[in-house]
């Protein structure tokens, strides 16, 4: 398994707390990060919504593996 860190952030800057997660692949990790963010926007405690505003998903030393955009819709 490895770690990953997901990190609520809005303009490129983190909003909220990290919160670290041991998946088993990058896979596993992205559908992580997009229930995250369905369960986030369900419930609808954003400001301004779900614009500006992205999942960070990076390994445990902080390379970033991608950063989800809220309104793809995916």
């Amino acid at each position: 398994m490895t770690l990953f860190h997901f990190e609520l952030c809005r303009n490129g800057r983190r909003v909220g707390p990290r919160e670290t997660r041991d998946c088993p692949d990058c896979g596993m990790a992205f559908r992580a990060a997009r229930e995250m963010i369905r369960t986030l926007r369900e419930a609808d405690t954003l400001p301004n919504g779900a614009r500006d505003h992205t999942l960070r998903v990076s390994y445990i030393d902080h390379s970033t593996l991608f950063d989800l955009p809220f309104d793809l819709r995916i």
